[in-house]
């Protein structure tokens, strides 16, 4: 928004006692910033008040010393507005010249022109998110953060304390089960993050190669090994600056969860064939939906390693316990699946819902969390005729009856004991083995035996 005075003299409209009685009346923090040196020219009541300057004078200062926002570190926001992009309101923190001080605030900017067109000034307005926050948890208002959706007593505390994490440049840990959405998590962690606008680099530790993990994650040197062709970065040296998410971080060996201490304590990483050490400056957020103080305490997981990363923890409830969160979702994805059928140019009514309906998803244990609600609906959505309401029967695929009508014999509830233990633990043989109250050897025994 560009705001065009009459006058090319902005000190002397910003004296003027209407233009000063129309700031302080503002109920936002009010910030002018010279365009040609990111001077401050002024401050509003309400923004000396959040960041806490008083009556005091503010100087000869520059707009990013003042604000000591994670934004100024990446980017100017005004920068941004005289080259023509679209700078839309945005979430960000404040923390004031000394960084002791924190204002969640919800910023957008002002362009201030002189009559030629001639860019003067921003104003930049800010609004204190603390007391927005307070009143929606309060009213329960809040169903949706950051892309995460629902609005139970559960997801409020979730939304507070990544709130609290985010800008702190620590290790975060997100745990839940399979489905839960830990990574949009870890992305919220980081969109709130002073990396907000630095690499986020993404690594699924599961689907690593087992030979090829340390390369993967820390590079290696051109004749390293078979196939090594050149020097290559590894995930980490991609994320230099930013933030790197590890998700399924309980998959990693013992070897390389020696060498990600290193990381975290030191900073420092090796590629595969080199003997020197290199600096890297990361944020690590890690996931897993194992349970990593049992994997400690068989000796599958570093003890070290997980004390350093748990140190900031969050853990996702399944939906199962916060199934008022159901019907949000249910219309999240309803609206999700209506907007990407018109995109591809195949556009279908579906009315939503129907009572009894919403009623059965609310029942339901979803042991696969919002992944299970979404594929659910998904095929729903795509069975229920155009202009028609999503009915009980939509949800439910027809399955294939048992054809055996004789009790099935030991070796057979054996095996398939084994297998729902097998499933349940995600194929971990120690976690299995503990389910099934047996040793893990014997379990060993067992799955050979079995194929």
């Amino acid at each position: 928004m560009d705001i065009t005075l009459l006058t090319a003299d902005l000190q002397a409209t910003l004296s003027h006692p209407m233009v000063s009685a129309l700031l302080d009346r503002m109920n936002e923090g009010a910030i002018v910033i010279s365009a040609e040196d990111r001077k401050v020219l002024a401050l509003n009541r309400r923004a000396r008040s959040l960041l806490g300057f008083g009556d005091a004078e503010v100087g000869d200062c520059a707009c990013k010393d003042l604000m000591n926002s994670p934004l100024c570190r990446t980017a100017c926001v005004l920068t941004d507005s005289l080259n023509g992009v679209d700078v839309t309101a945005c979430d960000t923190f404040y923390k004031g010249p000394d960084g002791d001080l924190l204002v969640h605030a919800r910023t957008r900017l002002m362009v201030v022109r002189g009559p030629d067109g001639t860019a003067l000034a921003g104003i930049e307005l800010f609004s204190d998110l603390s007391e927005l926050r307070s009143l929606e948890r309060q009213l329960g208002l809040r169903r949706s953060f950051q892309g995460i959706i629902g609005g139970s007593d559960e997801m409020q505390q979730l939304y507070a304390l990544i709130e609290q994490v985010a800008p702190y440049d620590l290790p975060v840990l997100v745990t839940g089960e399979s489905g839960v959405g830990k990574e949009r998590i870890a992305d919220a962690v980081q969109q709130l993050s002073d990396r907000a606008r630095k690499p986020y680099v993404k690594v699924n530790c599961a689907a690593l190669n087992a030979s090829l993990v340390e390369s993967e994650l820390f590079g290696h040197r051109r004749g390293a090994f078979t196939g090594a062709t050149a020097d290559r970065r590894g995930k980490f040296e991609e994320a230099d600056g930013g933030t790197i998410l590890l998700d399924e971080v309980g998959e990693l060996p013992l070897g390389l969860q020696a060498k990600l201490l290193r990381v975290i304590q030191q900073g420092e990483i090796q590629r595969v064939g080199e003997d020197r050490a290199r600096t890297v400056d990361v944020r690590i957020l890690a996931a897993t939906n194992r349970d990593i103080e049992d994997d400690v305490d068989a000796g599958h997981f570093r003890e070290d390693l997980y004390y350093r990363l748990e140190g900031v923890r969050i853990h996702v409830p399944p939906l199962r316990d916060r199934l008022v969160d159901v019907p949000v979702l249910a219309l999240h994805f309803l609206q999700r699946f209506k907007d990407e059928a018109k995109q591809k140019g195949r556009p279908k009514a579906c009315e939503g819902l129907s009572d009894a309906a919403l009623s059965e998803l609310t029942q339901r244990h979803w042991r696969g969390n919002v992944r299970e609600l979404e594929n659910v609906l998904r095929l729903a959505w795509i069975r229920v005729p155009p202009g028609g309401l999503i009915e009980t029967g939509h949800l439910r695929t027809p399955g294939r009856r048992r054809a055996e009508t004789q009790p099935m014999n030991l070796a057979d509830v054996e095996r398939r004991t084994i297998e729902r233990a097998m499933a349940r633990s995600e194929g971990n043989v120690a976690a299995a083995a503990r389910l099934l109250g047996i040793d893990r050897t014997t379990l060993w025994r067992k799955l050979k035996k079995l194929g």
